[in-house]
Parts: structure tokens; sequence; C-alpha cells
């Protein structure tokens, strides 16, 4: 595994220049319950990481731990109010969930605000700024080797035109810095900023249609970050036509994923 701060040590390659051993493997899950967790894992038994959409942070937090595998990394966002996070409101609630994750032994990378820079979640980079900022606070209150805290923008973000305004407006010294990218010259992009940063960076989403295009488009991408390889990458499974298919209609890009995870 990488280490969390400081210089990203050199990618481990193992069977070839496109197998990368030391960034984690996974895939986004669809839904809380023991049996879509189950169904997941058992189609990538030996994934490393389950990133998961929560609606609600306390329900997952008591319910939905236990089901995912020790093994497994969880990676985590929610999207509660702007408001009510930058008013301190919820700096309880969120001490009393980060405990819990600090209690569990588990791995944990948590997110608030899953790509607020995107215009249509109508959020504004000073509001997010001062919402991270108090839930950083209280994760310095708690520290914890296994639970870091993940910032997750659009990679797009980092595109020159700076289609959602100055990236740097957006910055939050999180532990990790998460680019959802689904394009590789996105990656040298967030590869770029993270180096520009000093910190180690992640890929919460990725993900492509066809299973020969996924498979080229996957090996690319592993490919393009064996000099600041990321913590880890989940496949995201969208259902609803979106970027990406289910790993469950990509046969070949499931093996090559189970083959470097």
């Amino acid at each position: 595994m990488l280490a969390l701060l400081g210089a990203a040590p050199l990618l481990a390659v193992q069977g070839g220049a496109d197998a990368a051993t030391s960034t984690k493997i996974g895939l986004s899950v669809v839904g809380s319950s023991q049996s879509s967790i189950s169904a997941a894992t058992k189609m990538f038994p030996n994934a490393q990481v389950g990133r998961y959409f929560a609606q609600n942070l306390q329900t997952f937090n008591s319910s939905s731990l236990r089901f995912f595998p020790a093994g497994m990394e969880i990676w985590i966002s929610w999207n509660t109010s702007p408001a009510q996070v930058a008013s301190g409101a919820y700096d309880a609630t969120f001490a009393t969930v980060l405990q819990s994750w600090n209690a569990s032994g588990r791995t944990i990378k948590w997110s608030w605000t899953h790509e607020a820079d995107n215009p249509r979640s109508h959020y504004n980079s000073t509001q997010i700024r001062a919402g991270w900022a108090r839930l950083l606070a209280i994760e310095k209150k708690y520290p914890n080797a296994r639970v870091k805290s993940m910032s997750i923008y659009e990679a797009y973000m980092l595109d020159p035109r700076h289609p959602h305004g100055d990236p740097n407006s957006w910055y939050v010294p999180a532990d990790i810095l998460g680019f959802d990218t689904y394009v590789t010259s996105n990656e040298a992009r967030a590869i770029a900023y993270a180096k520009s940063k000093g910190k180690p960076w992640s890929i919460p989403e990725t993900g492509n249609k066809g299973d020969a295009a996924s498979l080229a488009f996957m090996k690319g991408m592993v490919a393009g970050w064996q000099s600041y390889p990321p913590v880890g990458i989940a496949w995201f499974s969208s259902t609803n036509g979106g970027f990406s298919q289910p790993l469950t209609a990509l046969p070949k890009t499931l093996a090559y994923l189970k083959s470097i995870a």
C-alpha cells in the first residue's frame, strides 16, 4: 500500500509493465444491503476497495460497515448540507461517527460533498472549504492511521480552461486528493496537481464502455500513473447510461482488474 503522506514510492511492477501492485484496486458498491455488497464482492473477490455512496451516514455507520469483507478498504462519501456542516451543527454527529470508525479497526477513507465542484450541485467553493475545515478539525482531534479524509472532485475541474473555476479555490487539505477520472489526459493533470500539493491521490471513480475499450482504457491508466501511483482506484458500475458499465458486462476488464489487485 502506498504511504498516505509524503513522497509516493515507486510503483511495484509484477507480471509486466502494466501490472500495478502498490495501488489498491476495487469497485463501487450499489446499495448498502448485505446482499448487494455480497454480490459485488462475489464478482470481484480480491477487490481491495469498496466505494460506497451513503445517503445517510449514521445508518451506514451502524448497519452496513460489517457487511464489507474484513480486508477491504471502505471509501465512503455523503452529502450533508454545506450550511449545516459549516455552521458547526454537524460537529457532534461527525465526531461520534468518526470515533466509531476509529474503534472498528477498519481502514476507511471518508469524503464529504462528493464532486462538489460540479456546477449541477449548485455549491460554491467558499462554503465547501468552510465545511471541510470543520470536519478536518474534528479529524485532527481523533487521529487514526486507518481512517483518513479524502476530498473527491471531478478531474475535469483541472482542465486548463477551468470549467469549474480555479481548482485552487476548491482545494482542501484532506489527507488524500481524490479525482474522479474517466479520461486519460485528466489523469495526468490529477498527478501533476497532487504533486504540486505534495499529497497522495486517488481515483474514486473511473470506467468506460465496451469490454475491449474498457480494457485498453484501464491498461492506459495504469501505464500513465507509474511515476506517481494513486493510493487506489474504484471502477464505477454505472447502471444508468453514464460514462461506464458494470464490470458484470466487461469480463476481460474484470479479469485484468483481478490480475492487478
